[in-house]
């Protein structure tokens, strides 16, 4: 039976690193310590400053590269976690930016999507984890049936090693979770468990005392008779960060890769010393630069070859651009034919269909469900995301009932609103606040406001509906589509957000609302990605978006007079106010020297 080879610190007051010396090797490969220091001084900063150390252990990606290459032996990984644990336990983390992860992961041990099949005499099991479940399940369940050819007796566990709240310190949520489904295997006789994916394996292998923990492709390995689908060409092989100090799975995973006549390219980088994909430690969600520095050097070390490797969250993370394979992909097929892997959302489908396809299998067997509440607000964020939908297809069914599709154009808009009578306001200002959830201009509609009701009517209307859109918007990023809003903030140098919020807080909202230069709409989305509070994010948009907005309506409010010859005061009154506005970044940078 294997034993644990992972280290892992209870308390940070006793994780002192005494071996660190800060002789700074670990930041040569590491954006997150490059940026902020040392292990050393970031304990050093636990002891002046202990909120901006526990603030800085979310940035790390718990990857443990600074662990394999130090040269006193010293486990900064390990103390990372241990202050996630302690920021966690003592409420000074803000875990809003992981409600999609957290939600993911309650799901993951619901009734809906477990289930165990444990046949008589069973004492070894297969626990595929939630990824491969989900974009291959079709390959999980024939790797479960080979494994029975050599174990005839092995059960099947759909559920989640709860990983996830492990990473973000949730260790009581963790050990909750985890520590029944160890009991209950336990109880039943099991006492190998078979693991393809790489984060289950780090779980059982250091929690689940009790059990022998083994790698699918150490078994598979074993087998010579396993013939994989023939490949040419060169794939790179990518050890998940996970398993880095695993040799005996490097040396399966490459063997097996090998049977295929794939010419494997090695770098420098694997093994114990490889890189995290960027998903490690769910530093994405708070941190989308330091997770894409991560994903960039692997991009920029493969030379053209597409990289091969045996996590399905690596192959979905690597895979977006030049294409990944997972080492599975190349066994059980039928014929030469590598089928393609299942992305979100259908993942979901996968694994109830998988659940099904189980399910119907005819044995005695020990079966059950199992639901684990995780806490963390999960079940909430399921009410936010149906209001959000209801929201979202309420509006999106009045403007299609109301005609409206053509142009956004003033004329337009004039001639649109103009037939609904006193309904006009309320009607234009919920057009107003799902414009910009469909990345809809804002000007045309703020033009337009002035034009069609005047500047005390339309300064409402635009208030209101402006509001209303960007809290929408928010509310969308945060807790529906993290992921596309992340795809459409890259390269705009909205990244920063994140790290400038941490800093300033609510200020950021205000200065990129009182500067008329920043994006509107996206800025809406990309703050959504931070963990500005909800409530501090909408007063310092109301406040801040004023001045500006009362600008273009008093200045569009008298367009009209303008064009027939005539100098009104609101026009007058505009003018003045769109000069103000214009030095309010100067001003702003004056005295407020980190705006972004």
């Amino acid at each position: 039976m294997k034993t644990g080879s992972l280290r892992s610190f209870s308390d940070p007051s006793q994780s002192i690193l005494p071996r660190c010396t800060g002789c700074g090797k670990c930041r040569v490969g590491c954006a997150f310590l490059k940026e902020h220091g040392s292990p050393l001084e970031i304990r050093e900063l636990l002891e002046t400053r202990p909120e901006e150390a526990l603030r800085l252990a979310f940035l790390c990606s718990l990857c443990g590269l600074c662990t394999a290459v130090c040269p006193e032996g010293a486990d900064p990984a390990a103390f990372f976690l241990a202050l996630r644990r302690e920021a966690a336990e003592s409420g000074k983390v803000d875990l809003s930016p992981y409600t999609r992860l957290l939600a993911y992961e309650a799901r993951g041990v619901s009734r809906r999507f477990t289930w165990a099949h444990l046949p008589e005499g069973c004492d070894t099991i297969f626990f595929p984890g939630c990824g491969l479940s989900g974009t291959r399940s079709h390959k999980t369940f024939r790797v479960w049936q080979y494994i029975r050819e050599q174990v005839p007796q092995a059960g099947l566990v759909l559920d989640c090693c709860t990983k996830p709240s492990h990473d973000l310190g949730r260790q009581g949520a963790f050990e909750n979770a985890f520590g029944e489904l160890h009991r209950w295997l336990l109880d039943r006789g099991v006492r190998r468990v078979v693991v393809a994916c790489p984060n289950c394996f780090k779980v059982f292998h250091q929690y689940g005392s009790g059990l022998e923990t083994q790698s699918v492709y150490e078994l598979m390995a074993g087998d010579a008779d396993l013939v994989p689908t023939p490949v040419s060409g060169a794939l790179r092989m990518h050890d998940p960060c996970a398993v880095r100090f695993e040799e005996g799975i490097h040396g399966a995973t490459r063997e097996l890769a090998l049977r295929s006549g794939v010419s494997l390219v090695e770098s420098a980088r694997s093994g114990r010393r490889t890189l995290c994909c960027g998903e490690g430690g769910a530093v994405g969600a708070v941190c989308p630069g330091h997770a894409e520095a991560w994903r960039q050097r692997i991009q920029g070390d493969r030379a053209g070859e597409a990289v091969l490797t045996y996590c399905s969250g690596c192959a979905s993370r690597l895979g977006g651009r030049g294409g990944a394979r997972h080492l599975l992909d190349l066994f059980f097929n039928d014929g030469n034919t590598i089928p393609k892997a299942t992305g979100s959302p259908l993942t979901y489908l996968h694994r109830l269909g998988l659940k099904r396809r189980v399910k119907k299998i005819s044995e005695p067997a020990v079966t059950r469900e199992r639901h684990v509440s995780m806490g963390g607000g999960s079940k909430g964020a399921w009410w936010v995301k149906g209001l959000i939908l209801m929201a979202l297809i309420g509006m999106a069914a009045a403007l299609k009932i109301s005609g409206f599709t053509d142009s956004l154009a003033p004329e337009a808009v004039r001639q649109w609103v103009e037939g609904y009578g006193l309904a006009a306001p309320l009607i234009f200002a919920a057009l107003y606040c799902i414009g910009p959830c469909l990345l809809l201009p804002a000007s045309p509609l703020t033009l337009a406001a002035g034009l069609l009701f005047g500047p005390v009517m339309g300064l409402a209307c635009t208030m209101v509906g402006a509001t209303g859109g960007a809290t929408l918007a928010f509310l969308v990023s945060r807790y529906l589509a993290g992921d596309w809003v992340r795809g459409k903030v890259a390269g705009t140098g909205l990244e920063r957000l994140d790290r400038k919020v941490a800093e300033e807080g609510w200020k950021v909202v205000a200065f990129t609302r009182l500067v008329p230069v920043f994006p509107f709409v996206l800025l809406n989305y990309a703050f959504g990605l931070t963990r500005v509070r909800l409530s501090h994010y909408v007063a310092a948009t109301v406040v801040c978006m004023f001045p500006a907005t009362l600008a273009f309506i008093l200045f569009s409010s008298s367009l009209l007079d303008l064009l027939q010859g005539r100098i009104t005061a609101p026009f007058v009154g505009g003018f003045l106010l769109l000069c103000a506005v214009g030095t309010i970044p100067f001003i702003v940078k004056r005295f407020w020297k980190k705006a972004p």
